[in-house]
């Protein structure tokens, strides 16, 4: 069966070994080499490892002043842990030690291709894909069908004996939202099969028409349905200017700059794209209540409750509707979703006790730090927006003297983004506060996202004429819940 062009398998360097595309290190000359680089020439902040502890023990004190983001429901900030799993990729930096971005390996290729759904597709990990159940062999995703533990859900991410998942990004198991997420990505793309065989599609190329009606919807979500969300409508049109009248949308990028193929900037992977952590809430409630139950069950912490790495249990199946707005479009006997935090610096208290690793916004602020990445201040300045003031970072009285003028005057990116983001301003008439990135993160994650698929000749933007949804979705849009519904992952 032909492959998609980018699902071939390539050789590490050091080892001899074939490695699958987007699950190893990529060959030298390869036209998708997975690699990392600065988006500006800037020196690095100033703050070092001292001033990190000191921003860690602020943040700390205050873990469970996170507000409600209104404007975004709780399900956006897992899709935006999807979406990072999708391009990259760093097992091998080090947080203890500055790191030069060219010599790093993007594990995950520069695009929005959903490789970590196919992997390197069915001639090289057949175990990611149906054979007996589908028509032709190998054109569905592997479901689960259960575990030998009490409760199993009766759908779940495939396994091996020991409960570990078998998919193309092992991260996506890491807890039961961002594997279920998962899961109705593999339904989305079942779902899609069978639809092409009942409008008669021929079975010879059915896989590689199926991947990308796929992808492409998966990246027109991501154009329209999460960029306007995290980074607002008027920076989301700015970069990517909206089509007009059949012509093509149009990509605008500043400061994100490639010659011959996209990387993934460092400003992008080490801080700006980490705002969702922010976004995160202290617990979540997956389902309603079930006939025979007297009550919904209670929400339940993120960690350590909601660990993945193992077979499902049934009372952790997630009922869509808590996490993306269906009521919109089923109506109002249909819950409303549970929202997502507000982006500021107020992050979880789950967050600060991962297992096995310890307190994130420190592996955070070490990344950056290792990274060599700038200040928020320099960047700003460099994209010429209005810097944020001494009462806009977040420092309380605790934190004096040369530390607080130090961190003032040089703030690292990742903290600095948050901050923006709750700052009390309006970019472009849009207030800012807890709804959406400011213009500093706002754009640097939308040039990348927009660059990415800019750069991939296979993204619906290159399309060979102007691509909309269409018949899957409503009208020329296609949303996460469009996708929930056509997935079958709506309320019965």
């Amino acid at each position: 069966m032909p492959r998609h062009p980018r699902e071939r398998v390539r050789r590490t360097v050091g080892h001899g070994t074939a490695v699958p595309r987007g699950l190893g290190a990529p060959a030298p000359g390869d036209p998708t080499l997975g690699r990392f680089g600065r988006m500006f020439r800037l020196p690095p902040c100033e703050a070092g490892p001292d001033e990190l502890k000191v921003l860690v023990e602020q943040m700390s004190r205050r873990m469970g002043d996170s507000k409600m983001n209104s404007h975004v429901p709780a399900g956006f900030t897992y899709l935006g842990q999807f979406i990072d799993h999708d391009i990259t990729f760093d097992p091998m930096s080090k947080l203890d030690d500055r790191n030069d971005p060219r010599t790093l390996v993007n594990f995950r290729t520069p695009r929005l291709d959903l490789d970590s759904l196919y992997g390197a597709g069915p001639d090289d990990q057949p175990f990611l894909y149906d054979w007996p159940k589908s028509e032709p062999g190998g054109s569905k995703l592997v479901v689960g069908a259960g575990g030998p533990i009490k409760n199993p859900a009766p759908a779940d991410l495939p396994r091996n004996q020991q409960g570990r998942a078998l998919i193309g990004d092992a991260r996506n198991d890491e807890h039961v939202i961002i594997s279920q997420l998962h899961l109705l990505f593999i339904h989305f793309h079942n779902a899609v099969v069978d639809h092409l065989r009942h409008e008669k599609h021929k079975e010879e190329g059915l896989l590689e028409k199926a991947q990308q009606i796929v992808r492409w919807h998966y990246q027109w979500i991501v154009v329209h349905d999460f960029l306007p969300k995290v980074v607002g409508k008027t920076m989301a049109e700015n970069v990517i200017v909206p089509a007009v009248a059949g012509g093509r949308s149009r990509v605008r990028r500043r400061h994100y700059r490639w010659k011959r193929q996209p990387f993934i900037p460092v400003e992008f992977s080490g801080a700006a794209f980490r705002f969702g952590h922010s976004m995160a809430r202290a617990n979540y409630r997956l389902r309603g209540k079930r006939p025979g139950e007297t009550k919904a069950p209670r929400p339940r912490p993120l960690f350590e409750d909601l660990q993945g790495l193992t077979w499902l249990d049934d009372d952790l199946t997630i009922d869509w509707e808590l996490f993306f707005n269906l009521r919109a479009v089923l109506g109002t006997k249909i819950p409303g979703p549970q929202l997502s935090f507000g982006i500021d610096t107020a992050i979880a208290p789950s967050l600060f006790e991962l297992p096995e690793k310890g307190a994130l916004p420190s592996l955070n602020l070490r990344r950056g730090w290792a990274l060599s990445l700038p200040s928020g201040q320099r960047v700003a300045k460099l994209m010429r927006v209005r810097q944020l003031k001494e009462e806009e970072l977040f420092l309380d009285d605790q934190v004096r003297g040369k530390t607080r003028e130090l961190l003032v005057r040089s703030t690292p990116l990742w903290y600095y983004v948050l901050c923006e983001a709750a700052a009390t301003f309006s970019a472009a008439g849009e207030p800012t506060k807890d709804s959406h990135l400011g213009p500093v993160g706002g754009r640097i994650v939308a040039e990348v996202i927009a660059g990415l698929l800019e750069g991939d000749p296979a993204s619906y933007l290159n399309a060979k004429s102007p691509w909309k949804p269409g018949e899957l979705g409503t009208g020329d849009d296609f949303t996460m819940v469009d996708l929930i519904l056509f997935a079958g992952g709506a309320p019965a």
